[in-house]
């Protein structure tokens, strides 16, 4: 398993998706954006379900656990063997039934943004895109060093103030989304939930 697919199980909505919503410029743009970081920046903990539809149509399911800064935990239905795991600075894939562990650092993963302790998508990124779309902001963003591949796609719902989904186009303009579902924030998160066991394959950047 290379890098490119684990870009790709980092993701959510298709970024087309864009096309049909109405494009902010100007003052609208600027708010819009500060608006987000704010939003982002005020989610510490977020658990629940997620739905991953990879670029060949094909759907996988499960749960996911979030805690900022760096933490993430998707945990995949069976009879997928897959999980990923950042644990803070690093993002791991493990195919439980090969037992086999990808490490590769966060930094160098779309999900930096998502999980950093403070986003500034004003300072940060460079926002290719965003847009209102029913009660939505959605946003198309990549990163200004061009340290993390692809392009990051996220929506946020305004009214419920819940982060919905996101996705990443990889180099090729493959599209992988994830939505989420059964959300909920608070409580305290076992550390054992960000620790990755198993066999390491060390990070190769050339991969």
């Amino acid at each position: 398993m290379n890098r490119r697919h684990l870009l790709a199980l980092c993701a959510s909505l298709c970024v087309p998706g864009i096309a049909s919503a109405q494009s902010l410029s100007g003052a609208e743009r600027s708010a819009a954006i500060a608006s987000l970081t704010r939003a982002l920046n005020a989610i510490t903990r977020l658990q629940g379900r997620f739905q991953q539809t990879n670029p060949d149509g094909t759907l996988v399911s499960g749960r996911f656990w979030l805690q900022r800064p760096g933490k993430v935990r998707f945990e995949y239905d069976a009879p997928s063997p897959l999980l990923l795991i950042s644990d803070g600075s690093t993002v791991s894939l493990q195919d439980r039934r090969l037992r086999t562990t990808d490490r590769y650092p966060l930094r160098k993963t779309p999900l930096y943004f998502l999980l950093k302790a403070n986003v500034s998508l004003e300072t940060d990124v460079l926002v290719t895109a965003i847009a209102k779309r029913s009660g939505t902001t959605v946003m198309a963003v990549r990163d200004k060093a061009r340290q993390a591949d692809g392009e990051l796609t996220v929506v946020f719902d305004e009214k419920a103030g819940q982060l919905r989904e996101w996705s990443i186009a990889d180099r090729q303009g493959r599209i992988t989304r994830v939505q989420l579902s059964e959300t909920a924030g608070g409580g305290a998160m076992a550390p054992s939930l960000f620790t990755t066991p198993g066999p390491t394959v060390k990070y190769d950047p050339r991969r």
